[in-house]
């Protein structure tokens, strides 16, 4: 008998889990470019040669999509250790991570507020501009997106997209422009402190200074203490 409703019960979980699922959906959008091409950015003016910029032109937010190979891997480790370090083990959602978001939230969450999403559904909000909408129905529909864009992208992929996405403070959005105005350097060429600096922003892209030592401290910590590259606590860091 218990066995019978254990069975019914999850035929019904499972009908309802569809359902809510097909509710949503229905008006959803399908992300066809994870850089982000309603995204909006900056145009870019060269010379004849194309080598020489001229100027760029831009609306409200400033931004350059660049590929995976020119962003520096120490600016994808500072980000990763930051905002989602164990992006790489999990899928769309971290379920580890929503149950600490929400247990801190109920706590209190001290000074500061926990999030829970995972860099997939970071990219899925800043595309679809969902950034300060914070409901149930919002937060089914980024799941639901979210769980497509990991069928249709790898992992790579999204995080470049995230990167050329993410808010950098001012009007940068996105790394490339972020390094440029910041360190006057392009995102490949990024010091592993420019980096650590870079991924601290988006957290609180309003008021986080690129020039925070207390946000740099935190990310080579964090960076060191996921073992990425050949980090050291004896290392002394330039940021020019």
């Amino acid at each position: 008998m218990a066995l019978k409703i254990t069975g019914i019960s999850f035929v019904v979980g499972f009908l309802l889990l569809v359902g809510v699922f097909a509710y949503f959906r229905k008006d959803l959008p399908k992300i066809n470019d994870v850089n982000g091409s309603n995204f909006g950015g900056s145009i870019t003016y060269y010379d004849r040669t194309g080598t020489v910029l001229l100027y760029q032109d831009y609306n409200a937010k400033k931004r350059v999509p660049v590929k995976d190979d020119q962003i520096a891997e120490v600016m994808k480790q500072a980000t990763l250790s930051i905002e989602d370090r164990n992006f790489f083990k999990h899928g769309a959602f971290d379920t580890k991570g929503i149950m600490r978001a929400t247990v801190n939230e109920v706590k209190g969450g001290g000074s500061g507020r926990q999030g829970g999403s995972t860099i997939t559904q970071q990219l899925v909000k800043l595309s679809e501009g969902w950034q300060n909408e914070r409901t149930v129905s919002r937060k089914i529909k980024e799941l639901i997106l979210a769980v497509e864009l990991e069928r249709e992208y790898s992992k790579d992929e999204i995080l470049t997209g995230y990167l050329n996405m993410a808010p950098y403070g001012n009007v940068n959005s996105g790394v490339e422009t972020a390094a440029q105005d910041y360190f006057g350097v392009s995102a490949k060429d990024l010091s592993l402190a420019q980096a650590a600096m870079l991924a601290a922003i988006p957290k609180a892209p309003g008021s986080l200074s690129p020039f925070s030592s207390q946000s740099l401290t935190k990310v080579l910590v964090q960076i060191t203490s996921i073992g990425s590259g050949s980090l050291t606590g004896n290392t002394t860091y330039s940021t020019s």
